[in-house]
C-alpha cells in the first residue's frame, strides 16, 4: 500500500472553485486498487493541545490535504497522472503549486473502526 499526500494552497476567497473541480473534474475511473481518498482541512489548533504540527491556512491562503491510499504507487499514477500538468502550471485558484509526496508504510495498526463506504457529496 502507498499513501499519497497533495498540498493545496488556495487562494483565499476561491475555495469553492477549487472544491468544485476537486469533486468533479478530477474523477477516478478505476478504483479498484484504491482504498480511498479523503481532502481534508487542518483541524484542532487550540482544541487539542497535542496538535503540535501546525498546517493551518496563513494570510490570503486556504490549506486543504488530500490523503489518498492506493494499492501501489502505479494505481495511483494510472488514475491520476493524467491530470498532472508537465508544466507545472498553477490552476487559476492555486496560490502556491500543489506538492506531493509518496509515503511507503513500515508498520501498522488496524481497527474496528470502518473507512466511509459511499462518496462525500457531489463527488464523481
Amino acid at each position: 500500500m502507498r499513501i499519497v499526500l497533495v498540498d493545496w494552497h488556495i487562494t483565499a476567497g476561491k475555495e469553492d472553485d477549487f472544491l468544485a473541480y476537486w469533486r468533479s473534474a478530477l474523477p477516478i475511473e478505476d478504483r479498484s486498487r484504491m482504498v480511498g481518498e479523503f481532502l481534508s482541512e487542518p483541524d484542532g489548533h487550540g482544541e487539542f493541545p497535542w496538535v503540535t504540527w501546525d498546517l493551518r491556512s496563513q494570510a490570503g491562503v486556504t490549506r486543504f490535504i488530500n490523503v489518498g491510499l492506493w494499492a501501489d504507487a502505479e494505481a495511483f499514477h494510472d488514475q491520476v497522472g493524467r491530470y498532472f500538468k508537465p508544466e507545472g502550471r498553477k490552476l487559476p485558484f492555486e496560490e502556491e503549486l500543489r506538492r506531493r509526496a509518496l509515503l511507503k508504510p513500515r508498520a501498522w495498526r488496524m481497527g474496528d473502526w470502518r473507512l466511509p463506504i459511499h462518496d462525500s457529496g457531489g463527488v464523481l
